[in-house]
């Protein structure tokens, strides 16, 4: 799989500590600031961890009363207003958390494309959206993908798909009562509860194979084939069974005449008639165990397609419930520190200051050059964080009317944040 070159990402795909590498021996660090620069670094990323350890615990607090997983014991009774409560903020919360990752919500136009189009596993899925009171579907990188696959006996198609790098879904069930009208039992999972799953390498024409409730439906051509089959082996069946059936139909026939003639007395039944109606019961059993053969076919068929799904979901799957939320909680972070570091080395290199259009180009520029990665940087976003540390500031108006930006020294830069991390607690006694 490739980058595709056409779709450009807010997501930046680079390790932080090679960004951190990168920068700290690029022209826009002298080597007398080297040092400097990687402990600003460094006190950087602590200030984001610190932040981002209370968006975990709030989604954790939040997430408590539909976490299938629970293994605590906990004496506090959850009402029916404070869990719709509980769910409004997690799913506020997860969202907010996911846009910092930099994930991308996807929308009803691509779940709808994902349930039209073949899919790539030659399986055919139903998911009844009727089944969730709420769900989430957000995805992160995007890769083109050229596959081959067998399309009938000896011949291939060549087929360029999307991929998505990762996709986060969140879902909850409708409760108990739903279901319960519907007649729906044996359920595999627990009503009025939420999960919440991790994936990679998901084909964008695959998304249908992600739901929990995902039902396998067979192909046309899968229904043709069995259709086929069946018929064929059916009239087979009835061939070689026909003529049992008809000599043991003709002896029914002429008991039932000689019973009614003779006033209810049973006639005896000589060789050729026992010999007929064995044959007829074995015609039956033949036909009862060709219906049961193909039967079993379906259902066999059915079982391989399951294994299918289920083979490919277990090599995507990268985390599940509440471990999702450490996971993305950590790619935030990174990101939220990726984006302010760039912003601030780019800005912080130039006296005169910058645009935010400038310094938006300026950082693309540097990254596709550099790492051979388009991407889409969120300047606005950067710049909001710089100007919430005090690390940034407008002083001027360029002749386009947009607000010149400019970074404070790296030395000051590293006393603002110090700081902060030094005063994030006050329990201290204050001076008299």
């Amino acid at each position: 799989m490739v980058a595709d070159p056409s779709i450009r990402e807010r997501f930046i795909p680079i390790r932080k500590a090679d960004l951190v590498d990168g920068l700290a021996n690029s022209k826009m660090v002298t080597p007398k600031d080297r040092d400097a620069f990687l402990r600003f670094s460094t006190i950087l990323n602590s200030l984001f961890h610190f932040e981002f350890h209370a968006k975990t615990e709030t989604l954790k607090e939040n997430y408590y009363p539909f976490n299938p997983d629970n293994d605590t014991v906990s004496l506090r009774h959850v009402s029916h207003e404070a869990r719709k409560a509980h769910e409004n903020r997690l799913m506020a919360a997860f969202k907010e958390v996911l846009n910092q990752a930099n994930y991308q919500q996807i929308t009803a136009t691509d779940l709808t494309y994902a349930m039209n189009r073949e899919s790539l596993f030659k399986i055919n899925l139903l998911v009844d959206f009727e089944d969730f009171e709420n769900q989430l579907v957000f995805r992160r990188g995007a890769q083109s993908d050229r596959i081959k696959r067998r399309k009938w006996l000896f011949k291939e198609e060549t087929l360029d798909i999307t991929v998505y790098d990762r996709v986060a879904l969140l879902i909850k069930y409708k409760d108990e009562s739903y279901f319960q009208a519907r007649g729906r039992k044996d359920l595999n999972f627990n009503p009025g509860t939420m999960i919440v799953k991790l994936f990679k390498n998901i084909p964008k024409g695959d998304l249908e194979m992600l739901f929990p409730n995902a039902q396998v439906r067979m192909k046309l051509k899968d229904k043709l084939f069995m259709g086929g089959v069946a018929v064929g082996g059916g009239v087979t069946v009835l061939l070689k069974a026909g003529a049992g059936l008809v000599a043991m139909a003709s002896i029914l026939w002429l008991m039932t005449r000689s019973l009614v003639a003779s006033g209810g007395k049973i006639p005896p039944l000589g060789p050729v008639e026992i010999s007929g109606m064995v044959g007829g019961v074995t015609a039956l059993a033949a036909i009862g165990a060709f219906l049961f053969k193909q039967w079993n076919s379906y259902k066999n068929r059915k079982i391989k397609f399951m294994k299918t799904l289920g083979d490919n979901l277990y090599f995507k799957n990268l985390d599940n419930n509440a471990g999702v939320f450490y996971h993305i909680i950590a790619d935030a972070e990174e990101e939220e520190f990726k984006e302010a570091l760039l912003g601030y080395v780019f800005l912080a290199e130039t006296q005169a200051g910058m645009t935010a259009a400038a310094l938006d180009d300026a950082i693309e520029v540097w990254v596709k050059a550099t790492y051979d990665t388009p991407i889409d940087f969120e300047i606005e976003d950067a710049l909001g964080k710089l100007k919430r540390l005090k690390l940034c500031e407008i002083t001027g108006t360029a002749e386009t009317g947009e607000p010149i930006w400019a970074a404070v020294s790296l030395t000051e830069a590293g006393e603002r944040l110090d700081f902060l991390w030094d005063n994030f607690f006050q329990m201290h006694a204050p001076h008299v």
